[in-house]
């Protein structure tokens, strides 16, 4: 694909369609520190699908509460505010099509979403902003995707990622790392979490921030947990205690939370077919 095609793809996900207008003003409300949840539920009430969607999610075993939210302002108050945002960018995306994102796209989100959250506190980082970057560090694939169908993703991880990333740039002139990065930005997501996505592929240093560490070490996890990945055990624990500072106490234990939970979040986010 030329560079001019890699251009025009970009600029058509860059700015957002008509339909995405109550998700866009849900991105812009999330950021205004004036914002309170009945005017966070107001804009999400004005597109019924996204409505319905963190209803779902709401009541979802994932936040314990399942039945028992039938409003959306008690629904903005239960996932909060960061959450809200990362289904608006979803809404936004075009994902409530179940040909939106390529197969094993929602688990793989669903278990890395799920992970950063629960490995933020080893990290201290922010967990709202960790279920944020671990849910949508991989959107730019769904975006691929919806121009030409991804042979593959980077979840479970591949054995040459830079083979893969050349392989999109091949193909559409641009790479999932840096369109969704590019995306977001345009959405008005925060810079830092756009950032942090555009660049997921790239080694992660010392001095790296806690939220950059906690989306690596959330990335292994699908490895782990993914049936038919063959995983090194001693290498994961040893990469993740690099990447969270130290391997967690019952680490089986929270990879078993992490399991149950991310199939209940998954069952609040996949699209219906």
């Amino acid at each position: 694909m030329t560079a001019d095609a890699a251009a025009i793809l970009l600029a058509r996900h860059e700015q957002l369609p008509p339909r995405a207008a109550a998700a866009a003003r849900v991105l812009l409300l999330v950021e205004d520190p004036r914002t309170a949840g009945s005017d966070l539920a107001r804009a999400v009430g004005a597109d019924p699908v996204l409505a319905a969607r963190v209803l779902r999610v709401a009541n979802s075993s994932y936040y314990g509460l399942s039945g028992r939210v039938s409003t959306l302002p008690f629904a903005v108050s239960v996932v909060g505010f960061q959450a809200v945002r990362s289904l608006a960018v979803v809404a936004a995306a075009g994902l409530d099509d179940p040909r939106g994102a390529p197969p094993g796209f929602w688990r793989a989100a669903s278990l890395a979403a799920t992970a950063a959250e629960a490995l933020a506190p080893l990290t201290a980082a922010d967990t709202g902003d960790a279920f944020c970057v671990g849910l949508l560090h991989g959107i730019g694939a769904a975006l691929l995707h919806q121009h030409q169908a991804l042979d593959r993703i980077c979840l479970p991880e591949v054995d040459d990622v830079h083979e893969l990333l050349r392989g999109e740039q091949d193909r559409y002139g641009i790479s999932h790392d840096q369109i969704g990065g590019r995306a977001l930005a345009a959405w008005h997501l925060p810079q830092r979490l756009c950032d942090l996505i555009a660049t997921h592929h790239e080694p992660i240093g010392a001095d790296a921030s806690p939220l950059a560490r906690t989306l690596a070490g959330a990335r292994l996890v699908p490895d782990e947990l993914l049936p038919g990945v063959d995983v090194d055990t001693e290498e994961f624990r040893g990469r993740l205690g690099r990447f969270v500072g130290g391997v967690p106490d019952d680490l089986d234990g929270l990879l078993g939370q992490i399991s149950e939970r991310s199939g209940a979040l998954l069952d609040g986010l996949a699209p219906r077919s």
